[in-house]
């Protein structure tokens, strides 16, 4: 494996890690050589997420792009002993010479936003709030990109004949959209395949949101999302469009609290009902 070594920085001792917040060095990918001088005073790590990166491109136009994979947010604080003043330009150009040394890209004006490929993986991170003269801290965000891994496999007909219904999980779309994104389509083929195995059922599809947004706005949202799925079910299905009801519940039915991120992902979903 090529480490990623960032030049101008000096070899980090094992006490430069006294600081960091428990757990996190742990966390922290082996190939992301930290500025001396820094602890890692914050970190979030998750199998599976999606990321949007938003940085100025190499033509100074504001982009936004997205990717999924394993996430990390890693937050360094320049340690209170450090007394060196360094800039957010000088970390910035710090990890922008050390991508491009292991032959990796910089993708931002600003040099901030990266992509690089570390054990056969293509990797984006942003560097973000390094900006100040003397820079206190900053955040790296950091996508690994790969597939998720299913945990969990549907059998809607043993479901609908229990409960009348079924949760799916796995047909996305992105924050405020109703277009259905490409990965949706192992969820939507499940429903494809219910319905053509039991051709006298009718559904109805039901949308939900979190509470994230105003009333009106969700209702409307997870409607439109319902219509979505209709759709792709009646153009890539073959499915009858007589046999599809679509409502949307907004954020009507939880099925966890909203007060945290994990609940509201699980209320973020499509559910097909028996009619």
């Amino acid at each position: 494996m090529k480490k990623l070594i960032f030049f101008l920085l000096a070899a980090v001792s094992l006490s430069v890690y006294a600081q960091d917040k428990p757990g996190c060095a742990e966390i922290e990918p082996k190939y992301m050589t930290r500025m001396p001088g820094f602890d890692l005073t914050n970190c979030d790590q998750s199998e599976f997420e999606t990321h949007k990166f938003h940085y100025s491109n190499l033509q100074d136009k504001y982009t936004t792009e997205e990717h999924s994979g394993r996430y990390y947010r890693l937050s360094y604080s320049k340690r209170a002993d450090e007394t060196r003043k360094i800039s957010g330009t000088q970390i910035r150009n710090n990890y922008h010479n050390a991508v491009v040394k292991a032959k990796g890209e910089s993708l931002s004006v600003r040099q901030s936003f990266f992509k690089m490929k570390q054990n056969n993986k293509t990797v984006y991170f942003t560097v973000d709030n390094a900006d100040d003269t003397d820079d206190r801290g900053f955040d790296i965000f950091i996508i690994e990109v790969e597939e998720m891994k299913q945990d969990i496999v549907v059998n809607m007909s043993e479901s609908i004949d229990r409960d009348g219904k079924v949760a799916l999980y796995g047909i996305l779309f992105d924050v405020g959209k109703t277009n259905i994104k490409p990965e949706s389509a192992e969820a939507l083929k499940t429903i494809t395949d219910y319905l053509t195995a039991n051709q006298a059922v009718k559904v109805i599809v039901v949308g939900h949101t979190d509470n994230t947004g105003n009333y009106e706005s969700n209702i409307a949202l997870s409607k439109s999302r319902a219509e979505s799925v209709k759709s792709w079910l009646v153009t890539n299905g073959k499915i009858d469009a007589a046999r599809l009801r679509t409502e949307g519940a907004g954020m009507f039915c939880p099925v966890a609290s909203n007060d945290a991120e994990d609940g509201r992902k699980q209320n973020r979903r499509v559910e097909i009902v028996k009619q």
